[in-house]
């Protein structure tokens, strides 16, 4: 698979302050971005995952089942020792479609990749059947969980922020052909200003934090 244009490669990945990712303020607005996109997609399910620990586990999600939350929420691998498992640059590996799409594990040649390392079907049930055993060699072990579940239709577009990758927007529906080429760019626009808000919100609560310190320690000074 590969990897050229990953924006993650040679670095440790995004940081992303935990304190601040349970903002509230960050909670709301997300939740209030995903409706929408939703409501513009017309996709049954969707989500948002945020790197977190070495992991991008779900931030939110909107009408995927308990048990399938439960079940793909955690993108690391363990070996038998139970030490999760390290990608080449060092950085816990993540698997699936998910963790290629986050770590642009990607070759653009083929027809569910984009350019900017989204992943797309209109049929899952389609995808799996075509796939060579070269493009499964370069794609990796995946879970078919989605297809496993009946999502037919799915879209993992990368958040982009700061010139990494910090998560994905999920949208899955059991209907086929849901997406377009111009709607996969569309929601890639719509992530990538995700990812800006997503930093802008952190930063606020980083500058916040600054201020806030020195201002404590002045008064407890003229106590």
């Amino acid at each position: 698979m590969n990897d050229a244009g990953n924006p993650n490669r040679n670095n440790k990945g995004p940081k992303l302050a935990k304190k601040y990712l349970e903002s509230k303020i960050l909670r709301s607005v997300l939740t209030e971005v995903l409706d929408e996109i939703k409501k513009f997609s017309r996709c049954e399910s969707i989500s948002i995952r945020l790197h977190k620990d070495g992991d991008f586990p779900y931030f939110l999600y909107k009408d995927f089942p308990e048990f399938f939350v439960n079940k793909e929420n955690r993108l690391n691998v363990r070996d038998k020792k139970g030490d999760i498992v390290l990608d080449r640059d060092g950085t816990p590996f993540v698997e699936c479609m998910c963790g290629n799409v986050l770590k642009s594990r990607f070759n653009p040649k083929y027809p569910y990749f984009t350019r900017n390392g989204a992943f797309w079907t209109n049929s899952t049930t389609l995808l799996l059947k075509s796939l060579t055993e070269r493009e499964r060699q370069e794609i990796g072990k995946t879970r078919n969980t989605c297809h496993d579940y009946g999502y037919e239709s799915v879209a993992l577009i990368p958040v982009h922020a700061d010139g990494m990758i910090i998560g994905l927007i999920q949208m899955n529906d059991p209907r086929e052909n849901m997406f377009t080429p111009k709607k996969i760019q569309t929601y890639q626009s719509l992530a990538d200003n995700v990812g800006a808000l997503i930093l802008n919100i952190l930063r606020f609560y980083e500058k916040t934090a600054k201020i806030s310190n020195p201002m404590s320690a002045l008064k407890k000074t003229k106590r």
